[in-house]
This record gives structure tokens, sequence and C-alpha cells, in this order.
């Protein structure tokens, strides 16, 4: 019993000394241990990252200048020594992604890289042009004095230049063999006429007329005028020298010649200048040309008078730039009174735009990241903190330190000014599109099961509107081809309207992010497009139009579900174009029923039977024929239960199986119609059996419910597009 007491007590000491021992290890290790966890913590929330994302490996470092830099840990640029920024894979907006360009950073991230925006906001865009320049002679207002015909200058009666001269004012006299033997050619001719007055020979007296007038001809072309010429015939003698007279009022600013020189026909003698008006020959940069126009009025001052303002009107812009300065001439017209601006003067010129413009969207400077003819901006998602979507935008012109927003930017928005070109290269790294590479991530879109999308994978009201754009874009390409300018204007415009027709609520995931990259880069384009000017600019446009579309034609196999929703056999114009006169007026019955009007409905009823007697079938061969004779059949049922109807509910029964006629023949035959035609579907109609029916527009008016369930329905799919 002692002996067991014993053992038992030195086991119990044995615990005991353990326990204590373990108790100081971790005393004295615990508070170590729990250092460097914070220490961690702390570390990793100094960079802005949660502990369980590093934890987990989901943050790259990389350099917002070198993007192509990923490294697991902070540090510094190899290639340029600058701070990494972390950036966490995918980004982590905590929802579901609304663009493909969307990325998510942390706030330590945002201060790191140093994010900064501004609101989007309406501004008067008056803008102050400076230029500089110098004043010119108006070349329209420049007059030489040259010698008409060959000879010596005896005299000069204008010694130096700088003299004033006035119109018809003597400015040289030449002695001239040629023209001496003209006056006498004259005087000859003259006398020969006289003396043939009273003859009787008509023939001998025309040919002495023609003569003089010969004569007198050539002595106006050597310069002389016709006082000139009427004093050599009066004094019948020949004038040893010709004066020269100013054609103009003005200084003398050249003589070429002087006193006994012989000159040839031709030789200038004088130059005279109208200073009376000049031109300023002005110099503008590429970036301000947007804000100068033909007829607009340009202040500017001299150093010769200071504090004094001139103004001029722009009446040239040369069309060519000068590649050493980049700049562009400038012309303005200046009235000069008192002749206080001189030729050669240098100036200051300031254009003041739209002192009284309305307001324009515009953005600062900073904001858009601009290559070529691309403009990205990053807007701050309203809600969500720290969450970017990319977009691209059609600027206008710069003014000042701001751009004009033609397209793509709402008021209200916060768009990114600082920080920038940091997200882009984060975009850049996990393959998103970006200004620097903006086809990444757009991918053909699949279903579940990975296969590409057909017919009725996607909303049928989204791939009849797909198939219709298709159908436009080849006819602007067709258009653009050719050239036609304003043409192309058009089919841009078009477009334009079509793509943002297009309802893409129903499209989910993958399918609607795609859609609304490539629908924004083609909205763009057709922004840019229905503003072309020129062919060179609408050929380059046209391309990348073209790149756009294929990418969408890619990622949604349009070209596939063109082919499934066409036509399915071949149909003359002729039947097309009666087919349409048959819709007109089933158009018309059926808003007659939606309006409530028994009446009306059944007049246009009586109106479709016999546009439908006018349908040539022997036009129709083979499965053209067999489709229509199954239309045709609930055409008819549809058409004999409306005449046999006694009420509106009686009318609007026949108008089911006429419906599902229409459909049938216009969808698989074709119709030849201005107006478009969309297939709606009421649920509820027939005790919610559904039934459909056909509009040339996309708001819906029900025929089955009348007022009672006006807008009772849902635009299902458009059967044929709008020419």
């Amino acid at each position: 019993m002692n002996i067991f007491k014993s053992k038992k007590s030195a086991l119990t000491s044995i615990i005991i000394v353990a326990l204590l021992a373990f108790g100081a290890g971790y005393w004295f290790s615990g508070p170590a241990d729990h250092s460097a966890g914070k220490n961690i913590v702390d570390e990793h929330a100094e960079h802005g990252l949660d502990a369980d994302v590093t934890d987990a490996g989901e943050v790259v470092w990389t350099c917002s200048m070198h993007p192509q830099i990923q490294l697991p840990k902070p540090g510094k640029c190899p290639l340029c020594f600058m701070d990494l920024i972390p950036l966490e894979k995918g980004g982590k907006s905590g929802d579901e992604a609304i663009s493909l360009r969307q990325i998510s950073l942390t706030s330590q991230s945002r201060k790191l890289a140093g994010i900064a925006t501004s609101i989007v906001e309406k501004r008067n865009v008056s803008v102050e042009t400076r230029m500089v320049g110098k004043v010119d002679y108006d070349e329209t207002r420049i007059g030489t004095i040259t010698a008409w015909t060959g000879g010596r200058i005896d005299k000069l009666y204008i010694d130096y230049t700088g003299s004033s001269v006035r119109k018809g004012q003597a400015m040289a006299s030449i002695y001239s063999p040629e023209l001496l033997t003209a006056q006498a050619e004259l005087i000859q001719a003259v006398k020969a006429k006289e003396s043939l007055r009273g003859s009787s020979m008509k023939v001998v007296k025309d040919t002495a007329m023609r003569t003089e007038k010969a004569s007198r001809e050539k002595l106006r072309l050597l310069g002389l005028s016709k006082t000139q010429i009427a004093n050599i015939i009066k004094k019948g003698k020949a004038a040893q020298h010709m004066t020269l007279y100013s054609p103009m009022s003005g200084i003398v600013i050249k003589k070429d010649v002087v006193e006994g020189v012989y000159v040839k026909t031709g030789t200038p003698i004088y130059t005279i200048a109208d200073l009376s008006r000049v031109w300023v020959i002005l110099e503008a940069y590429e970036s301000d040309l947007p804000w100068i126009k033909m007829g607009m009025l340009v202040n500017f001052t001299t150093e010769a008078y200071p504090g004094k303002s001139f103004e001029g009107k722009v009446v040239y812009i040369d069309p060519v730039v000068n590649e050493k300065t980049r700049t562009i001439r400038i012309r303005l017209e200046v009235p000069n009174r008192g002749l206080k601006l001189k030729p050669g003067m240098f100036v200051r010129g300031v254009s003041q735009v739209d002192k009284n413009a309305e307001n324009q969207l515009v953005i600062p400077a900073s904001a858009p990241l601009i290559t070529g003819k691309r403009a990205v901006v990053y807007i701050a998602v309203p809600g969500k903190e720290g969450v970017y979507e990319g977009r691209e935008i059609v600027l206008g012109p710069k003014a000042g330190d701001f751009y004009v927003v033609k397209y793509g930017l709402s008021a209200g928005e916060q768009v990114v000014t600082k920080g920038n070109f940091k997200i882009d290269s984060a975009l850049q790294i996990i393959a998103k599109p970006s200004m620097m590479n903006p086809e990444s991530g757009v991918k053909t879109v699949v279903n579940d099961h990975g296969e590409t999308p057909a017919a009725h994978t996607l909303p049928p009201m989204f791939v009849s509107k797909l198939v219709y754009l298709k159908q436009d874009f080849n006819k602007l390409m067709e258009t653009a081809e050719s050239g036609n300018v304003e043409e192309s204007r058009t089919f841009y415009s078009k477009l334009f309207e079509n793509i943002k027709e297009i309802n893409s609520s129903g499209l989910k995931g993958d399918s609607s992010l795609v859609w609304k990259e490539l629908s924004m880069l083609l909205v763009n384009d057709s922004v840019l497009g229905s503003g072309v000017q020129d062919g060179l600019r609408l050929k380059s446009i046209t391309a990348e139009t073209a790149k756009h579309f294929m990418r969408l034609d890619m990622a949604f196999d349009i070209s596939a579900l063109a082919k499934q929703a066409g036509t399915t056999v071949e149909t003359p114009d002729v039947f097309k174009t009666q087919l349409g006169k048959v819709y007109s007026s089933y158009s018309a019955f059926t808003e007659a029923l939606a309006a409530d009007n028994l009446q009306g409905a059944q007049k246009q009823a009586a109106l479709m039977a016999e546009e439908l007697k006018k349908i040539d079938h022997a036009s129709l061969s083979g499965d053209a024929h067999k489709v229509w004779m199954n239309a045709l059949k609930n055409i008819n049922d549809g058409i004999d239960a409306i005449r046999g109807a006694k009420d509106i509910v009686g009318v609007r029964a026949g108008l089911e199986p006429l419906s599902y006629g229409m459909t049938d023949a216009i969808e698989k035959l074709g119709i030849n119609s201005k107006q478009p035609v969309y297939e709606i579907f009421c649920p509820m109609a027939f005790d919610f059996k559904g039934a459909k029916w056909l509009q040339s527009d996309e708001k819906v008016r029900n025929p089955y419910f009348g007022e009672a369930m006006l807008q009772c329905g849902e635009v299902e799919r458009q059967l044929k597009g709008k020419e």
C-alpha cells in the first residue's frame, strides 16, 4: 500500500511539473506567436487585401506600367522599379458582373493606384482659341501694270515704291514701233471707209468697215483705251508714245523697270496693292480646328497698337496640315481703316466660340484613354464600392481642359480621371477587354452543353432582331463599297436605331455581357458613320464596323440563325407584293378590333377578302404553292368566321385562324412591305389558351380584348424588317 501511494504521488508530481512547463512555455511563446500573426494580418491590411484572400492565393502583384509583370508578393517592378499594386484575379464585386470590362479593387488598391473620379456634367463649352500669325496682302486686291506690247520705256511718272496712286492715273509712257504700225493701219482704215461712203459697191464698203473694226480691236488688245483710240482717229495722226494708266487705286509696292529700258510684251512694270482691306494669316493647332468655322469672327492684336483690338472674318481654312509645325493656316479678311495694318505685322488672334451656347456634356481631358479613333473611359459602378466598368465612347472636340462627349455617357455618372491607365492595365492582365487589348474576353456564346446558340436557345425576339440587323449591315457594306457617302450616312443612322431597339433583357450570363460589349462598339461606329463627310473617312469607319460585326456574328452565330429564320421557299416578287396588300388590310382590321370598332373591323375584313382574290396563285409552284394553300385555308377559315359573326366576340374568334395563316405565309413565303412585321402573343385569350396576332410596331394593342386589356401581350419575334 505504501509503495502504491509512493508511485501515485510521484506520477502526480510529474504531471504537475509537465503542466507548469507547458504553461510557462505557452506564456512566453504565446504573445510572440500572437504578435507575428497580427503582423501578417496588418501587412495584408496595409496593402488593402483580406487575409483569407491572400492565404487562398487569389492576389497577384503587378506594375501599372508593365502589366506583364505578375508576382505573388509585393515589392518593386523589376523593369521600372515602381511599387507593385495588388490585383484580385477576376475582380471581386460580390455581385453578378454587368460588363466584360468590369473590375473590382479593394480600398487600399484604389489608394495605391491613385484612383480619383469626377462627375460627368453639362457645361458651357465656350472656348478661347489662341493663334499667332501676320498681316498679308489681299491677293484679290493686287494689280500689276504690264507692257501689252514690246517697246522702250521713255518716261516713268511714279519714281519709287510706296507712292499712292489713283485709278486712271498715268504711270508710264512707252514707245513701240508695233503700236505705231497699228495706229497707222487704223487711220488708213478709217480714211478708206470715209472715201467709200457714197459708193454703191456694198461688198467693198463692208470690207472697209471690217478692216476698221479689226484695227480698233488690235489697238485695244495692245492696251489702248477707247478714249485713246478715239483721239487717234480724231487727230488722224499716230501718237509716238503710249501712256499706261493705273487700273486701280492703292500703293505701289514694286517697281520692276527704269526709264530707257526695252521691254517685251507682258513685262511687269509696276505692282499696286489696295490696302483698304488686308488678309491676316493665322496658324492654328490641329486640336483647335473643331472650334474654327467659316464665317466666324476672330479678334486679334498687334504690337504696334497696344490695347487696340481688330476683328476679321474667317474666309479660308487650309485643307492641308503643315507637317513640320502640325498647324493649319487660317485666313481672315479684315477691313483696314486708316491703313493701320501693314503687311508683315505680327498678330495674336483669339477666337471666342459659342459664348451663349447651350450646355454640352463634358468630361475632364484626363478621363478618356485615347488611341487612334477609340476613346475608353472607366465608370464607377453606382452602389458598388470599388467596382469600375470600362466603356468605349464617342468624343467630340476638346474644349480647354474638357472633352465634349458625343455619345456613350450620361450626366451624373462618375468617370475615373486619375488611375484610369492602371485600371486598364489591370483588365489587360486578367484578359478582359481594355484600351490596349479591346478584343480580349469576347468568345463565342455557348449553351449549358457547350454548344453554340441555336434559335431555340436565345429569346426568339432577340434572334429575329439579330437576323434583320445582319441584313441592314449587309446593305450598309454594299453602299459603303460603292463610295456613296450620303447614302452610307443614312444606313448608319438606321443601324444605330435598330441596335438601340433590340431588347436584350432576356439574355443571361455570358450572352448578355457579350451583347453589351459588341453592341456598344457597333453603336459607336454608327454614331461616327452617321456623321462621316468623305470617302476616305467612310472607308476607315466601315472597316471598323465590319470587324466589330464579324465578332458579333461569330459570338452568336448569326449566319446560322439567319438560315433558320429565313423564308423556306422561293417566291415571285409579284406574289409578295400582292400578299403585302392583304397584310395592309389585315393590319387595319386588327387596329379596328383593338379600338372595339366592330363596323370598321368588318369593313377591313371585306377589303382583305377582295385583296385575296387578286393574288395570282398560278405564280406559285411546288413547295411554295403547297405552303400557300395550307396558309390560305386558315386565312379563309378566319374570314368565313368573321363574315358569319353577329358580334365582336365572334369576329375576334375568326382572328385566331386568320393570324396563324398570315403568320405562316409571311414567314415562309415573304412579303413586300415598307413596314416591319412583329408577332405578338396574348396568353389570356380564349380562357388562357393564348393566341397571337401581327402588328407593324412593338407597341402592344390587343385585338382580342380591345380597351378592356389593350396592352395585354408580349412581342414574340420579328417576321420582317423595316425597308
